[in-house]
């Protein structure tokens, strides 16, 4: 059998104070925001890997769909836009930007540059000239930058001033898709 202690409380320690309880309360409230913010961290940089995966899948299909367009197969070409569609569909779902490059000024933050092509126009030094894969923002970072070609000086005399958009190639944004390509000249 249980024997009883005295109840005056001499063999229990004292109740926690108030003081106690406050500071306890804070510490589990702040232990749960680092724990949700860890948790966010964890699926945004889940979803990010995710993204970084799909966008190589994504060039290829481009690499693809280019290709098919000097087939004579119509059915083809049509499947492989509606495919190119729902994969620019499912990233622009997951929060992912397509940053189109050509034309505007080479930054290199979001811009990498592989070649530059010496220019007789001083207008169109330190520009893009030439989009070879285009980048992409995530969460409001440069998940990938674009690859492109920078126009650099070239000595040379007797030049005459560039045609508007021409000598840039540039399609710009804002063609449909937030993925939008020039479309293909045959």
């Amino acid at each position: 059998m249980l024997k009883h202690e005295d109840v005056s409380g001499e063999g229990l320690s004292e109740a926690p104070d108030r003081d106690s309880l406050i500071r306890a309360l804070r510490n589990l409230e702040a232990t749960q925001a680092r724990v949700q913010q860890n948790a966010e961290r964890v699926y945004d940089e889940k979803r990010r890997e995710l993204v970084l995966e799909l966008l190589p899948v994504l060039d290829n299909l481009e690499r693809t769909l280019d290709a098919a367009m000097t087939s004579s197969d119509a059915a083809l070409v049509e499947g492989l836009r509606m495919v190119h569609g729902q994969l620019e569909a499912v990233l622009v779902r997951y929060g992912v930007e397509r940053v189109d490059a050509a034309g505007q000024r080479f930054d290199p933050a979001i811009h990498e540059a592989v070649a530059t092509v010496p220019m007789l126009y001083p207008e169109l030094v330190g520009s893009v000239v030439h989009q070879v894969a285009p980048g992409y923002r995530f969460g409001g970072k440069v998940l990938r930058a674009a690859k492109v070609s920078v126009g650099i000086a070239r000595s040379g005399v007797g030049a005459v001033p560039p045609r508007a958009a021409s000598a840039v190639g540039s399609a710009g944004p804002g063609l449909g898709s937030p993925f939008a390509r020039p479309e293909r000249r045959t």
